[in-house]
């Protein structure tokens, strides 16, 4: 059962872009731009599940081929494949690197703590994450573990997510919505096949053409 949702999208570093002179990118064909040579980061899909994300979205976006020929024309641009799905954007508020690839609502807790940065959703679509829980088959403490799935479902407990600097939606439509979290109404989202593409096997084949095609290309 799905507890939030989160979309993907670009954190990106306003003083740098000033300071480098560059515009923020729009949508996903503008991270590929010469410009941006060294200065975006996205975690590596073999250890994080947003960039596992990114890849199936532009899958679904663009088509297979199209989709790993951006990636290739990504690769140039890109400055480090960190393990962490977080790190990009943490990267990104600290000036590190000017734009990342990341989940938005990573974005306001970085700004909560007084960094420089902003997030944006490509114009031309996108791809979300839902987090989710399971009950484990054969569970020694099942009665705990419902009453514990029955309580992170409401709305009370829904809420809680923003005290603790987590801006996703919730699940529950009955939660108050902290204004930090990005609006889904204002979001080109496309119709992610979470069944397909949730799958291990689906995921382990493109990540696999992914380390083939793309992480072995020099920069």
């Amino acid at each position: 059962m799905g507890i939030y949702s989160g979309p993907l999208g670009f954190g990106y570093n306003p003083e740098l872009l000033a300071k480098k002179k560059l515009q923020v990118p729009k949508t996903w064909a503008d991270l590929t731009k010469p410009e941006y040579m060294g200065e975006v980061q996205v975690a590596n899909p073999a250890s994080s599940g947003t960039a596992y994300t990114m890849i199936a979205t532009l899958v679904q976006l663009m088509g297979e081929e199209k989709a790993f020929d951006y990636l290739k024309g990504l690769h140039k641009n890109v400055g480090a494949y960190p393990r962490s799905g977080t790190a990009p954007i943490k990267a990104v508020a600290r000036g590190e690197t000017a734009v990342s690839i990341s989940f938005v609502h990573d974005g306001p807790g970085e700004k909560m703590q007084g960094f420089p940065l902003e997030t944006v959703t490509p114009a031309d679509g996108t791809g979300a994450e839902i987090g989710s829980m399971s009950l484990i088959k054969g569970a020694r403490n099942m009665d705990a573990a419902k009453k514990f799935y029955d309580w992170a479902l409401t709305p009370a407990a829904q809420e809680m997510a923003a005290a603790a600097k987590s801006f996703q939606l919730p699940s529950n439509k009955g939660a108050k919505v902290d204004p930090r979290v990005p609006d889904f109404r204002k979001i080109r989202m496309i119709d992610y096949d979470y069944a397909k593409y949730g799958a291990s096997a689906e995921r382990r084949r493109l990540i696999q053409r992914w380390e083939k095609e793309v992480n072995s290309l020099p920069r």
